[in-house]
């Protein structure tokens, strides 16, 4: 797998200007990490639903470790409402900060290895009050490393045959978002890649991406235990999520339940991935394992199983790079027709 991280902030809250919510959900996603809710709010996305604000004050968001594999891509739309000298992303090997990208007063990006500026565009003069689409890809290595930086596209910096690594690894694991010292930064339409396997290995431009929420159940398809009421689908489709107001539940292995959900619409025909989101947890004292589940046509695909062993809420993701009705790229007839949902493993 290649892809291995997608953020649109269409999941945690649906009120823009208020914080992501309920209180502390970036943390069930984004273990581990200095953020802080008071200096985040949600605000409109890049193209159409929501965004994530940073304000002043430092906050940070880290994902877990992801990849070993030694080239990492990152592609995010930004968009600010000053210039200074800040941080923009980081990436991680572990606590050790690698590589990182920073905004200049005068508009430029500087790509700096730790602490130490590697180089800084010329007459870049990014403007504010601007969303611009980054994209970053690093080839961690201490002599034969490489970076680019593109902005909308274009290639605005990059080189070869440097030192990349800042840590122990000769890879980055996390990928972290700052906020800014001063001012506003809003982030919106994330991925993260590594280089491994036959897609999703390399940049891949403008990304947009689009929350979809369940709609209706799938006949046959309902084992779970609904807290209230028979409609399994409407206590898993809020925005933002109501935790323990209602929910499904089961312990029993093979039990699923399964959901039709909203669709997605655009002009294009094909779909770079899909990333599942379940937010669950424990409520006995035995630890049950989860499938997300995907049925495309006649096929059912599990995954990997996750345990469930807290009994606070924490996000489960799955990411599916390709149909598996047809074993390639999901396009947008094929994502709309296909049904998601939960199986005791």
């Amino acid at each position: 797998m290649a892809l291995l991280w997608i953020e649109g902030f269409e999941c945690m809250g649906s009120t823009d200007g208020a914080a992501p919510s309920p209180s502390g959900v970036m943390g069930r996603k984004y273990p581990g990490t200095s953020y802080l809710d008071s200096y985040m709010v949600l605000r409109p996305g890049r193209i159409a639903g929501h965004s994530l604000e940073f304000t002043a004050g430092w906050p940070d968001i880290r994902t877990q470790p992801l990849t070993t594999n030694a080239t990492m891509v990152v592609g995010f739309g930004h968009y600010f409402t000053s210039l200074q000298n800040a941080k923009i992303i980081g990436l991680y090997d572990g606590t050790q900060q690698g590589i990182n990208l920073r905004l200049t007063s005068a508009g430029e990006l500087a790509i700096y290895r730790d602490t130490t500026s590697l180089a800084t565009t010329s007459g870049l003069g990014l403007a504010i009050n601007t969303w611009h689409y980054i994209e970053l890809k690093v080839v961690c290595n201490d002599t034969t490393g490489s970076y680019e930086v593109r902005v909308d596209g274009t290639n605005v910096l990059s080189a070869s045959g440097v030192d990349t690594k800042a840590g122990s690894n000769a890879y980055h694991n996390r990928f972290q978002m700052v906020g800014p010292g001063a001012g506003q930064w809003w982030f919106d339409d994330i991925y993260i890649l590594d280089g491994s396997g036959s897609a999703n290995n390399d940049f891949l431009g403008k990304r947009r991406v689009v929350g979809l929420f369940p709609t209706s159940d799938v006949a046959s398809y309902q084992d779970f235990t609904c807290s209230s009421g028979s409609d399994h689908y409407a206590l898993v489709d809020e925005n933002p999520v109501n935790d323990d107001t209602d929910y499904v539940e089961d312990a029993t292995s093979g039990h699923k339940d399964l959901w039709n959900h909203s669709a997605l619409s655009g002009t294009g025909t094909s779909v770079a991935g899909i990333q599942i989101n379940t937010m669950a947890r424990e409520t006995d004292a035995t630890s049950v394992g989860l499938y997300t589940l995907i049925k495309s046509g006649a096929t059912e695909n599990t995954g990997t199983s996750e345990v469930v062993a807290s009994a606070t809420y924490r996000t489960l993701r799955r990411i599916s790079e390709t149909d598996p009705d047809t074993g390639v790229a999901w396009t947008i007839a094929g994502l709309n027709a296909a049904q998601f949902g939960v199986q005791v493993a």
